[in-house]
């Protein structure tokens, strides 16, 4: 046959191109199978590479320990600057600004925490992260050498620009290596080792500030940051990723600006207004005008502008993410509110030293860290986490409206007690609220979530601290101006609203008039948070019940 004579130059061409069009439905049908059998060996190799991964504990363990050295030494910072803040203040005789401290450090914390994951997104995580530590510990050097308050509040911002990349960051790297069922288990000891640098931050504060002067305590941090970041160059290892600088194009700063320029001005009307000022002078007015005109530029940039907006304003349509946001910002400014005065009222009312004062708050965090541990346990093994949000309901409004009646007199062991109850529900809402939040939207928005979560806790963070402020210096303007009257009150008022320390050197008549004015104007603080306790529990039954997969990849 033609066809078997390779000399036959005509025929065979032929013969052979018939025979191809022949079998190419064959072919195709092979080259299919082909194709799925290699997708399939692929997949199925993956799928073990992540199971692998999931399962190698040990790994997993020194990630996660070196993640939250990070988160250690922030928490240990946070109690620090709340145990210490009416001294610092009243060494500065700034007792009327002493918010500023908190907030510098929270505003900027807001501010970048959204932006975080997506700079991570393009420059790696490991990367950013330690950059992050790099410029925390940079400026707790300098709120150690700080020669003026506000070179301290300065200072504080830029701590607060490296803070909020150890805490978000941490969470979101998490999120990309660990499944949602076993991330409660993680996030409740987590938050244990967050609670034990916040209790060892009153403790440790104290010590050093008698020992050595309250500078000593921001410098002390330098060796622990060394520490973080040797131990993420160490032990983290993420893929390397292709650097995309374009992408820089499409992150949100002008939506950062905006929300930072809200702040600012708002907190700065809180901070004069009914102090300095009048409340309804043009400064306070002024400002808070154009807190609103900024307000309103956020929104507008975060609905039509950015691409990629800091907080994508739309995932707030979904029930779980809107209740989880707001429980979040609430929360936070619950916790602090109560955190930053019951220091003031060891501190102002009972007069103790920096180091009881910073031990008294050691039961707060060990009931968060106990809630929190608890409802990740709790998780892991039901898959659920809404019968334990009416649990968390429950102790922050009963803990917050107890501490509502704290006196004078009232024993220091007991004080301590009552504030375990609201810390045990901080604890329960801070791992509540982060896994209902990633698990009611897709893998894919996992870090913008996250981010969003962090964005309300940040906010909340300022707002607490300086709605608080506001409520406690206007109360004490108030009462001092009430019960101190006659030649030299203005001078005695003006003393002991900017310094503690300057009680002392009055007769035991002012002190008794004093100190009962600290006592109301910290009591009025502790029912407003009572309120705002009360609109965390109403904004967390918004949430549903979302399923906790028991994969990274969500199969």
């Amino acid at each position: 046959m033609a066809v078997d004579d390779p000399l036959n130059a005509t025929a065979g061409p032929l013969v052979v191109s018939d025979t191809i069009e022949e079998a190419a439905p064959l072919l195709d049908a092979v080259q299919a199978d082909i194709e799925a059998h290699i997708l399939e060996e692929q997949a199925e190799f993956e799928a073990d590479e992540a199971e692998e991964e999931e399962l190698s504990s040990r790994a997993l363990v020194t990630v996660f320990v070196s993640l939250y050295v990070g988160i250690f030494l922030a928490a240990l910072d946070g109690t620090i600057v709340a145990t210490l803040l009416a001294h610092i203040a009243s060494e500065f005789n700034e007792l009327r600004s002493v918010s500023w401290i908190a907030t510098g450090y929270m505003i900027s914390v807001a501010a970048v925490q959204p932006i975080y994951g997506k700079i991570s997104d393009i420059y790696g995580r490991k990367i950013v992260l330690i950059g992050c530590n790099i410029t925390f510990g940079v400026g707790s050097v300098l709120c150690g050498l700080a020669p003026s308050f506000w070179f301290l509040v300065g200072a504080r911002i830029l701590t607060g620009i490296g803070g909020g990349g150890l805490t978000s960051l941490t969470a979101i790297t998490l999120s990309d290596i660990v499944p949602l069922r076993q991330r409660g288990v993680l996030q409740g000891i987590g938050n244990i080792l967050w609670g034990c640098g916040a209790a060892f931050g009153g403790v440790v504060g104290g010590i050093i500030t008698e020992a050595f002067g309250w500078r000593w305590a921001f410098l002390s941090q330098g060796p622990i940051i060394a520490l973080s970041i040797l131990s993420l160059s160490l032990n983290l290892h993420l893929p390397v990723k292709e650097v995309d600088e374009s992408r820089l194009k499409r992150i949100d700063f002008m939506g950062s600006f905006t929300l930072v320029s809200t702040l600012v001005l708002f907190l700065f009307a809180l901070s004069i207004g009914g102090v300095y000022v009048p409340w309804f002078s043009v400064q306070v007015i002024s400002a808070l005008l154009l807190s609103a005109l900024f307000f309103a530029a956020f929104m507008y940039v975060e609905l039509k502008v950015a691409k990629e907006p800091i907080i994508p304003l739309h995932l707030l349509k979904d029930r779980t993410v809107f209740g989880s946001s707001f429980t979040s910002w609430f929360m936070n400014m619950t916790y602090y509110a109560q955190l930053y005065y019951i220091a003031i009222y060891f501190t102002s009312v009972r007069g103790v030293s920096p180091t009881k004062s910073g031990s008294s708050l050691i039961p707060h965090f060990i009931g968060d860290s106990i809630g929190a541990l608890l409802v990740g346990y709790y998780m892991r093994a039901t898959g659920r986490y809404f019968p334990m949000i009416v649990f968390a309901a429950f102790s922050m409004v009963f803990g917050s409206l107890i501490l509502c009646f704290v006196g004078t007199e009232t024993p220091r062991w007991l004080i301590m007690t009552i504030i375990f109850v609201p810390g045990f529900g901080f604890g329960l809402y801070l791992t509540i609220t982060l896994i209902a939040l990633v698990a009611a939207v897709p893998r894919e928005y996992q870090a913008i979530s996250t981010s969003i979560q962090y964005g309300f806790k940040g906010t909340g963070s300022t707002l607490g601290v300086s709605l608080s402020t506001a409520v406690f210096q206007n109360v004490l303007a108030s009462k001092l101006y009430s019960r101190i009257t006659g030649p030299g009150s203005e001078e005695i008022i003006n003393k002991v609203k900017d310094s503690i320390d300057e009680v002392a050197n009055l007769s035991p008549e002012l002190k008794e008039i004093i100190m009962k004015s600290y006592l109301d104007s910290v009591r009025a603080v502790f029912i407003f948070a009572t309120v705002l306790s009360i609109l965390c529990a109403a904004s967390s039954f918004l949430m549903k019940e979302h399923k906790l997969h028991n994969t990274v990849g969500r199969q």
